[in-house]
């Protein structure tokens, strides 16, 4: 890879599902690469930090960004984005919500005029196909999933097209 940055960002999501909804996150446009509108809902999840694990990610980055608190199951699919300056690779976790009142959180590690997060929703499985969700794949991956769980689901992995 020439040029942009020469690492793999390693991010995780949580797939939350309560009631025959799930849980999603309201982005501005997050990668400028990507033919995104400008509005896009997205699991809550977020970059892994050094000598953090896994679990810890994603019970961290549900809470900043939904107030909502979390217990981890497994892993269900990993997403690989490769665009000319920039490689993702996003593993997603099925969670359970534990607690919490459920708010509209904010990124941290960005000032407030340059938050990316508009909204924090619990958006019926039926109705995905009418959002605007990234990646395009995920509401009829969480469709076909959600009614058993994702109890017949092996990991699976869904490439930068996808």
């Amino acid at each position: 890879m020439t040029g942009g940055n020469q690492y793999i960002r390693l991010r995780v999501a949580a797939l939350c599902i309560q009631e025959h909804a799930v849980l999603f996150v309201k982005h501005r446009r997050f990668l400028p690469d990507l033919d995104l509108p400008d509005e896009t809902w997205i699991l809550p999840g977020g970059a892994v930090e050094v000598g953090e694990t896994l679990e810890q990610a994603v019970k961290r980055e549900v809470q900043e960004e939904t107030g909502l608190l979390c217990k981890v199951g497994r892993m269900l699919f990993v997403k690989e984005l490769i665009l000319p300056a920039r490689h993702v690779l996003s593993l997603c976790f099925l969670a359970e919500i534990t607690g919490g009142t459920l708010r509209t959180g904010r990124d941290p590690e960005l000032p407030e005029e340059q938050q990316l997060i508009l909204e924090t929703a619990w958006l019926p499985i039926e109705s995905l196909h009418r959002y605007p969700v990234y990646p395009p794949s995920l509401p009829a991956f969480i469709q076909a999933g959600a009614p058993s769980h994702f109890a017949e689901y092996r990991v699976r992995y869904f490439k930068s097209e996808e």
